[in-house]
């Protein structure tokens, strides 16, 4: 579409100066090789014209021998001609190329003549008797050759004048002076030589110059590919981060002069690195595929959208009267964006959040609007994405608190501001403590206590949950292990704690280090660790579980939940989420579900545990459909270690909160 590519103009404006140069460099190279071969051709030509010369004058005298056999037969018939000069008048029809000739005497008389004055001057049949002056070793003169073009009114446009000597028995005894017709062979040997030699200039020149032509244009190819690439994102086609910010500038500009507004929205895929990590790079690549899709098919003629990072786009939405028109654009957009698609067999919903901000209302300038936009976007993840938000006055300050939030946490831990609360759970058969949940608490020095649900998402975001649990699970285990046996202790474990691929040494040098047995120290973890790299969550709970230590999944209907997961994972436990266990009472479906998990785990063999257990109604209902464990207000509060070592031991007490009445449809459950 034309908001995404360049117009002919701005494609010549990018790629015909390089197109001008290209020309230029092929033009120089050619006329290069056309010197070359222009002194190839010279070169050539003068090669040829001796080879012709040298031809030519082989043919004159292999001619001249022939005629000269045939007119006389060895030395009898020479003696002859000469003692009778109507010898050589009887052969001067002969039929030959020779059609001019002169007979001398060995004194250089003339003999006979047929015209060969008419064809040369005195001195030139001079140097024919008087050459060669060497004689062979036979002591015989050779056949001299003379090559001549015709001039004026000669009947041949090439000849040669030969010298042929005559013997007689008694030795030399004079010379034929003969012009032999090479006007054809001339012609042949020119035409050939000039076929050869333009053959040879041809592939002297040619293929030099399509070669050169083809190697200029492979790397014009590969610089306007080079300079595509520089300006644009290579897997979804899309311009990239320097292009949007060219791009924005330019329409702030156009923006500032005009009454309409111009809106900046950036867009993040949520949960991008997960769907890599679970399905791989290739399903990653499709989902970035389908957002682009997406975008060229839903953005307007006057909207520009580009890839500024591995999961985020941005795009720009210009003519807008007010910001509430690209806010129901953008909506649409999302909608669009967050229909699910199949990816290797499997459906993914691709949910995003938005950001945006609108010029010149929120900014006049590209770099304020883009960090507006991006400040609107951090709050629409912080509510748990899915969602769009536009800026507001007030999210700059709820930036610098977050900022100042996320300092303090890199400080708390060394600062000694975390400390362990612990939650019993209770065997509903044996009416008795089993173990406890350690659950972390933050103290803030200046803002008092911060809840685990503003910080933990932090803490994971920054991974600073990576040293923040290890302290847990440390202090954890030496607090556990002055209990009595065989008391328990739980500890939460983060997807983000199980990257750096040491998760099952920690706990054994933990274990080790706090004297606490493997079977007292049980793990709970998410649903969302067991869609990232699969193969490895398998061989990390292996390992854990080969140690001894219980493996229980916390949190279990709130996610991605499938029933696959309980037999491909080696859990123990499994906790109900507290949302089921405090809907259950007002709501058959929910009641059926958590009866549905209960019966599950009991033909499985995992013990189920039933979390957020706050009314007596609650707790009856779960013990009547066989719940093993449940954990909640009803039985205690967290509370800190010493007071929770203090309780260790004491009749159960059981506090239940302020019930609400139940439908008649649970009354039998």
């Amino acid at each position: 579409m034309s908001y995404l590519w360049p117009t002919v103009e701005e494609q010549w404006g990018r790629t015909g100066m390089s197109k001008i140069i290209s020309i230029k460099r092929d033009l120089k190279t050619i006329l290069g090789l056309v010197i070359l071969g222009i002194s190839m051709l010279g070169l050539g030509m003068l090669l040829a014209s001796t080879v012709k010369d040298i031809q030519l004058m082989n043919d004159g005298k292999a001619e001249a021998k022939r005629w000269a056999r045939s007119l006389i037969n060895g030395p009898a018939d020479a003696t002859d001609a000469f003692n009778n000069q109507s010898f050589f008048l009887k052969q001067s029809g002969s039929v030959s190329r020779v059609f001019v000739f002169d007979v001398f005497d060995k004194n250089g008389n003339l003999f006979h003549s047929t015209g060969l004055s008419d064809w040369h001057p005195s001195e030139q049949i001079s140097d024919l008797l008087n050459s060669p002056v060497t004689l062979n070793r036979r002591d015989k003169k050779q056949l001299t050759v003379q090559l001549h073009a015709g001039e004026g009114d000669t009947p041949t446009t090439n000849y040669a004048s030969v010298a042929i000597p005559l013997y007689s028995a008694s030795g030399y005894i004079g010379s034929i002076i003969a012009i032999v017709d090479q006007a054809e062979q001339a012609r042949y040997l020119t035409q050939s030589f000039q076929i050869i030699v333009g053959i040879l200039l041809l592939i002297a020149i040619g293929i030099p110059s399509v070669l050169v032509i083809f190697r200029t244009r492979e790397q014009v190819k590969a610089e306007e590919r080079v300079r595509y690439l520089s300006g644009h994102d290579e897997l979804t086609g899309l311009p990239n981060r320097s292009s949007f910010n060219a791009h924005l500038s330019e329409a702030l500009d156009a923006c500032l002069e005009t009454d309409k507004h111009l809106a900046v929205v950036i867009i993040d895929i949520d949960r991008f690195k997960q769907i890599n990590d679970a399905l791989g790079h290739n399903a990653g690549d499709t989902v970035l595929r389908r957002v682009t899709a997406v975008l060229n098919s839903n953005i307007r003629e006057n909207g520009f959208a580009a890839r500024i990072g591995s999961d985020q786009f941005a795009l720009t939405l210009s003519a807008f009267q007010r910001r509430e028109q690209a806010a129901v654009f953008v909506a649409t957009l999302s909608d669009a964006l967050s229909e699910p698609l199949w990816v290797n067999g499997e459906q993914i919903t691709c949910a995003v959040s938005l950001g945006g901000a609108v010029a010149p209302v929120d900014a006049d300038d590209a770099s304020t609007l883009m960090r507006q936009a991006n400040l609107a976007l951090g709050c629409a993840k912080a509510e748990g994405g899915k969602t769009f938000k536009f800026f507001e006055q007030g999210m700059d300050t709820a930036f610098i608190s977050r900022h100042e939030r996320e300092n303090d946490l890199r400080r708390a831990l060394d600062a000694d501001q975390f400390e362990l609360a612990y939650q019993p759970q209770v065997d509903c058969e044996r009416e008795e403590i089993c173990g406890y949940e350690a659950l972390l608490r933050w103290n803030h020095p200046r803002d008092g206590s911060i809840s685990p649900a503003i910080f933990i998402p932090m803490a994971e975001e920054t991974e600073l949950i990576v040293p923040i649990g290890e302290w847990v699970l440390r202090r954890a285990c030496q607090e556990a292990a002055a209990w009595p046996k065989p008391l328990k202790v739980a500890v939460n474990l983060s997807p983000v704690q199980f990257k750096p691929g040491n998760i099952v040494a920690l706990v054994k040098e933990i274990l080790e280090e706090t004297g606490l047995e493997p079977n007292r120290l049980e793990v709970e973890i998410t649903e969302s660790l067991l869609i990232s790299s699969t193969g490895k969550v398998a061989e990390y709970l292996d390992g854990l579980r080969d140690l001894g230590v219980s493996i229980a999944m916390d949190d279990f209907g709130t996610g991605y939940s499938s029933l696959s997961y309980i037999s491909c994972f080696p859990f123990n436990k499994i906790k109900i989420d507290k949302s089921f266990v405090q809907s259950m009472t007002k709501d058959t479906a929910i009641l059926s579900i958590v009866k549905c998990i209960i019966a599950m785990g009991s033909s499985l063999g995992v013990t189920i545990v039933a979390e957020g257990v706050e009314t007596a109604e609650q707790n009856r209902i779960l013990r009547s459909m066989g719940c093993q464990l449940v954990q909640g207000y009803i039985y205690g509060r967290p509370v800190s270690g010493a007071k929770c070592k203090k309780r260790i031991g004491k009749p159960l007490k059981i506090t239940p909160l302020k019930q609400t009445k139940a439908p008649k449809a649970l009354s039998a459950a």
